[in-house]
């Protein structure tokens, strides 16, 4: 699911609502450096909205360059990306699209097509209200929806809150008295991962509300054994890990994984009832499918989180993270023919 949300986050800039954490800084406080980056990049550019993304670290600025809206982020060292918004009117091939699916019915608003100037193909953006809840929708060969405003792709591990590096550099390194531990594995496969670090930072998406509010996403890779994500408030407080814990499901030499739940049945019965409580996820419950094997409890650094991986024999999918308490942190829709 990861490829999938990286790939729809090289759109960078899109309309909806999102997670609820840490305001953006003042703009006034974007440094005249940035400013002069965009006009080395852009000297024709007009009309320069910019905002803090991230105190000291991170902006955003926002022009006109012709008929067109450009949006652009970037640090100290230079642009991190860009990318350019036509509007256009919403066809009717994409409402009949939506119409196939069920997340059908929703209120469609801000049609546009995101282009990214590095040569990724346009792709059609529309905010879409469902159910009372704003989402941001995509086609990117499959339709992708989920709530946010903007989505912006960091590739360096210093453009994030220093609560964030300093929790993945405190991680950087082996952990040899942990990989002991793993009795399902083999001597062998054990020695090996004992000299890789246990976290090392692969990449990060930043969730944007419209009112400012952020979420960090960053994945990293695990004893360079498996690829798992993390989320952090905009503050850089954790909460929600992915299946860290899955790496005692695998057999000896860490070839082949058992997908069967860990999740109790109280822990069940509690997601059941929410679910049939939820309009959104009608149609959809852990006793459908494999639903309930592609379920789990998350467990990494003292935090607990669940995920859920929902079909219902169609191509319609949820993918949705919950907290410690059971509270939905973000869902993920995707169909995909």
């Amino acid at each position: 699911m990861f490829k999938q949300i990286l790939f729809a986050a090289l759109l960078l800039i899109v309309q909806g609502c999102a997670i609820q954490e840490t305001p953006l800084e003042d703009a006034n406080t974007v440094p005249e450096s940035v400013h002069n980056l965009i006009y080395e990049k852009f000297p024709d550019a007009r009309n320069l909205s910019s905002i803090v993304i991230e105190k000291n670290k991170v902006y955003e600025v926002t022009f006109k360059l012709n008929d067109d809206k450009y949006s652009v982020v970037a640090n100290g060292k230079g642009i991190i990306s860009t990318a350019r918004t036509t509007g256009e009117a919403i066809p009717d091939s994409l409402v009949n699209r939506l119409n196939n699916t069920i997340i059908k019915g929703g209120t469609f608003s801000d049609y546009r097509i995101i282009t990214l100037i590095d040569g990724y193909p346009p792709h059609p953006t529309v905010n879409y209200r469902l159910n009372g809840t704003d989402f941001v929708l995509t086609l990117a060969g499959s339709v992708f929806m989920a709530p946010y405003t903007k989505m912006i792709l960091l590739w360096n591990l210093s453009d994030l809150p220093d609560k964030i590096v300093q929790f993945i550099d405190k991680r950087n390194k082996p952990n040899p008295a942990f990989v002991n531990t793993l009795v399902n594995l083999n001597q062998q496969t054990r020695d090996s991962l004992k000299v890789n670090n246990e976290l090392s930072f692969r990449g990060a998406i930043l969730y944007v509300n419209s009112d400012g509010t952020k979420t960090y996403e960053v994945n990293v890779s695990y004893f360079g054994a498996t690829s798992q994500r993390l989320l952090f408030t905009g503050s850089g407080d954790l909460i929600w890990v992915s299946s860290f814990n899955a790496i005692r499901q695998y057999d000896q030499d860490l070839t082949k994984r058992n997908f069967d739940t860990n999740l109790t049945l109280k822990e069940m019965m509690t997601f059941t009832d929410i679910l049939r409580a939820s309009s959104h996820f009608f149609g959809f419950s852990l006793d459908v499918s494999d639903n309930l094997q592609n379920s789990f409890r998350n467990e990494y650094a003292g935090l607990t989180s669940y995920t859920l991986f929902l079909s219902n024999n169609s191509p319609d999918r949820w993918t949705l993270y919950y907290d410690a308490n059971k509270k939905l942190i973000f869902p993920v829709y995707s169909a995909g023919w």
